[in-house]
């Protein structure tokens, strides 16, 4: 790292703007994953609330496995701003490898911890998605049955027929729309 945060800071010295911007955001981000095991005790100590909340959105920053698994680990806290946005950090990572744990967000007890992981899901457009998409429709919140129909219709697989049929026909103007939308998409 030492060579890299050298040649960083040559660049910073450029007459260039866009050189110099792009060099100070690299350092920066040098400096977070130099940070990662602070970080780590603020994510899984006890770190306040607002102090976890930016930690992740550090985190966001980076890419590669050490700010991956410390984002993971903050899916099991207790407080659902902290999972809703350690979620969305994953997704900005976009990393295939964290999709299991994605998919057992959408059972958490929190309806904004739900949302937040459908929106981070439509990144990814697996079939293997349809099963806990389906478990998802069951929830009481319009907002996730909306976005679990919006990735269904992504997705377009015809295993989730049955339920768009059902939701064309019942609940809310927008989610009979989407359903409707769906059926249109699925494959034959």
């Amino acid at each position: 790292m030492d060579r890299r945060r050298e040649i960083l800071l040559k660049a910073l010295q450029s007459e260039d703007d866009i050189i110099k911007r792009a060099s100070a955001e690299a350092i920066e981000n040098l400096e977070i994953r130099e940070r990662l095991p602070e970080l780590e005790r603020i994510i899984t100590g006890n770190g306040t609330r607002l102090e976890k909340l930016r930690a992740l959105y550090s985190l966001s920053r980076l890419r590669g496995e050490k700010a991956m698994r410390l984002a993971v680990k903050a899916l099991s806290d207790e407080d659902e701003d902290v999972r809703a946005t350690a979620i969305r950090v994953l997704a900005e990572i976009g990393d295939r490898r964290i999709l299991p744990e994605l998919v057992e967000m959408l059972r958490d007890e929190s309806d904004v911890v739900k949302r937040v992981t459908l929106d981070a899901l439509f990144n990814f457009r697996e079939p293997k998605l349809i099963a806990p998409l389906l478990y998802t429709l069951k929830s009481k919140d319009p907002g996730v049955i909306e976005r679990a129909i919006r990735l269904i219709a992504r997705i377009g697989d015809k295993k989730a027929e049955q339920a768009m049929i059902y939701f064309s026909m019942k609940g809310t103007t927008v989610i009979r729309e989407l359903a409707i939308k769906a059926l249109g998409m699925m494959e034959g």
